[in-house]
């Protein structure tokens, strides 16, 4: 995959141990969000909250949260600062087996494939193609 100067959209989502209650998971979301105030850290669009999806393929990830950096540089910034690794640090340890309770995934904002069109009409065409009983997509 080739090295892009342009955004990019940080997806975290966090699979936290079951004793770890709603607030101290918005806790350590607000605590992301407000590195925003660190120098040397630049990042917008954040969003966090629990997942949602109806669809049952969120493999147990019970929330998470994304945010959009100018660049891959501003990025690696993020990632290597301090504060974020301190913060990381003490994430993983809320997380059912650690490490393995995180998923990360970057995209890269200016060159991902975009989808021509509209795509809600596709998913109208399909509606009554589902097998009786089975459950349909939202859209």
């Amino acid at each position: 995959m080739a090295q892009s100067a342009g955004p990019v959209r940080h997806m975290v989502f966090c699979r936290f141990r079951s004793e770890v209650t709603p607030e101290r998971r918005l806790a350590f979301f607000e605590q992301i969000r407000r590195l925003t105030e660190v120098p040397g850290i630049a990042f917008a669009n954040f969003q966090c909250g629990p997942n949602v999806s109806p669809e049952g393929y969120g493999m147990s990830f019970s929330d998470g949260f994304t945010m959009d950096f100018a660049s891959r540089d501003d990025c690696f910034a993020y990632l290597a600062h301090p504060t974020h690794q301190a913060i990381g640090a003490r994430l993983l340890e809320a997380l059912e087996d650690g490490v393995q309770g995180l998923l990360v995934f970057d995209i890269d904002l200016e060159t991902h494939e975009k989808p021509t069109g509209k795509t809600r009409a596709v998913l109208h065409q399909y509606r009554n193609t589902w097998p009786s009983g089975a459950t349909q997509p939202n859209d």
